[in-house]
């Protein structure tokens, strides 16, 4: 197999999403494939790469449905410079789908059947909500017969299976509000230094204003505020608002190449992709799959955990990264050290290819070698994937 190398990556800035009060998202007017066209056209125009040259294009969506529906790929496509030549798809692993993109972007470069692919994802939850609004409009379904293996009321519900998780991993209300502060404060220092302007491209909103700035940190919030937050998903638990990730819309991209093109085109990587794992796991625990598919990406890599540098966890709630520190005796200060996901907001469909680009910018900026960005994924799986810094 051929090595891939990572050597663009860019995100709008990620919007506060409300499908009931639309005029707080500042993304609200625009689609999610029209935001990964405009990313794609600026990694074109930065990278110098023609739009002939490009061989593919994976756009992880987790609710591909209605005007996310992206035509095997083909809207953001047909909306940006890319030509006819470029093949894509649409791939739906929920919270993991962008970290899928990337990885089928990695591997069919790595076979040798393309030399340079785009890896995107996008999601506008104010514009197509997740949960019960689109199951009442019959556009998302269950099978019948899953009730007879499954609790399908949890493990429909990400909320309440954060619960279990909280319940199976002993870990408290004060433990996830305090590492809910650091998210945001994490968040709010990064940002001050201008850290995440670094990743972000500006969009004009439908008032001609350029978002340029993540709406969903809170500075201003202490560990107090958190506490007197009521629980979300059951009335005597212990998930709020304050230790869940919000709503939220933005896209991401990453342009991935051989080392082939890398030698045509005069790119200068800034990371290697070493390994690529997903594993399954009970639906009613999902947030328990990042620790097997960090387990068993470990494993292919040859690598420990003690030998990774940094890493990136989705914070699709506090438990989820609390429990894998818990269980793979991670230490903090190397998880999320510029904050995640409670304070900078996760769409669905683009969390994953922001883990992996904003890991690779920070091995730099921490002189780092090997990281991991792992995301737990609805419906009971995980995705891990390890990137060496170059």
């Amino acid at each position: 197999m051929k090595p891939v190398y990572l050597t663009h990556y860019k995100r709008t800035a990620f919007s506060r999403a409300n499908p009931k009060k639309t005029e707080v998202d500042a993304l609200a007017g625009l689609r999610g494939d029209t935001l990964l066209a405009k990313l794609i056209d600026n990694a074109l125009q930065e990278t110098g790469v023609g739009a002939d040259k490009i061989d593919d294009l994976s756009v992880g969506c987790a609710l591909s449905v209605m005007d996310q529906w992206s035509f095997g790929g083909r809207y953001p496509l047909f909306q940006s410079a890319l030509g006819d030549q470029c093949a894509s798809r649409s791939i739906d692993q929920q919270c993991g789908s962008g970290l899928a993109a990337m990885r089928f972007s990695s591997l069919i470069i790595a076979s040798g059947a393309a030399d340079i692919a785009f890896a995107g994802g996008y999601e506008n939850m104010t514009r197509i909500p997740m949960g019960p609004a689109l199951f009442k409009a019959g556009v998302l379904t269950v099978p019948e017969n899953t009730a007879q293996r499954y609790t399908m009321s949890v493990a429909m519900n990400m909320g309440l299976t954060a619960e279990a998780l909280m319940a199976k991993g002993k870990i408290g209300r004060e433990e996830m509000d305090q590492f809910a502060l650091s998210s945001h404060q994490r968040s709010e220092a990064a940002r001050l230094r201008g850290y995440h302007s670094g990743e972000i491209l500006p969009v004009d909103d439908s008032d001609g204003k350029a978002f340029d700035q993540d709406a969903n940190i809170r500075a201003a919030t202490t560990l107090e505020k958190l506490a007197e937050l009521n629980p979300v998903f059951t009335e005597k638990g212990e998930i709020t608002a304050g230790n869940s990730s919000p709503l939220t819309s933005g896209a991401a991209v990453a342009m991935l190449m051989s080392e082939t093109a890398i030698a045509i085109t005069g790119a200068v990587p800034t990371a290697r992709i070493v390994a690529c794992a997903d594993r399954g796991t009970q639906p009613e625990l999902m947030g328990q799959g990042v620790v097997p598919a960090i387990e068993r990406v470990l494993a292919m890599a040859n690598l420990r955990a003690d030998q990774i540098d940094l890493w990136e966890i989705n914070e699709a709630f506090s438990v989820v990264p609390l429990y894998a520190m818990n269980r793979l005796g991670l230490e903090h200060h190397n998880v999320n050290v510029n904050g995640g996901a409670i304070a900078l907001g996760h769409p669905l469909g683009a969390t994953g290819i922001r883990l992996a680009g904003t890991l690779s910018r920070t091995l730099h900026e921490k002189n780092g070698r090997y990281g991991i960005a792992a995301a737990c994924i609805g419906g009971g799986q995980g995705i891990a994937m390890i990137i060496e810094r170059l």
